[in-house]
């Protein structure tokens, strides 16, 4: 509206749009109001949630610090075993060394005692025969069976 418009309308009717401005601002202003409030309970629940999540964040730093400590751990410890186990590798390798030769030193006990157990047949074979020959079995036979 106009100036020249405004200033031919009556009393009344401007009293009727003051009073229509009046119901239109307080319409407003409770609308203002409520989207205030709105507004104020998103803003709340969004400062919750960022505090959610700021704790949430906080406690992932957290785990993931542990899970580090215990990958730390988990790999110290990895390396002590792949240590302990070339350690026992090696004495391994180092009695199967030794094994090797007591089975090489047990052989040639065992052919020795093959040739001794040979020459000691050969020795009695040889014997009985020289008692044979010199007729001792029989004497030393009849000597035994007296003793039983």
């Amino acid at each position: 509206m106009t100036d020249k418009e405004l200033r031919k309308l009556r009393r009344q009717d401007l009293l009727e749009l003051l009073v229509e401005q009046s119901r239109e601002a307080t319409r407003f202003q409770s609308e203002r109001d409520g989207k205030q409030a709105e507004l104020s309970k998103i803003l709340e629940s969004y400062e919750r949630l960022k505090g959610k999540l700021d704790e949430k964040d906080a406690l992932i730093e957290k785990l993931k610090g542990r899970l580090d400590e215990k990958d730390a751990l988990m790999e110290a410890d990895k390396l002590e075993a792949e240590e302990t186990l070339t350690r026992l590798k090696a004495k391994l390798d180092e009695k199967d060394v030794l094994l090797e030769k007591l089975k090489k030193r047990l052989d040639q006990k065992d052919e020795k005692l093959e040739q001794l157990e040979a020459e000691v047949e050969k020795a009695h074979s040889h014997k009985w025969k020289e008692m044979d020959e010199c007729d001792f079995t029989s004497e030393i036979i009849a000597k035994i069976k007296t003793l039983f």
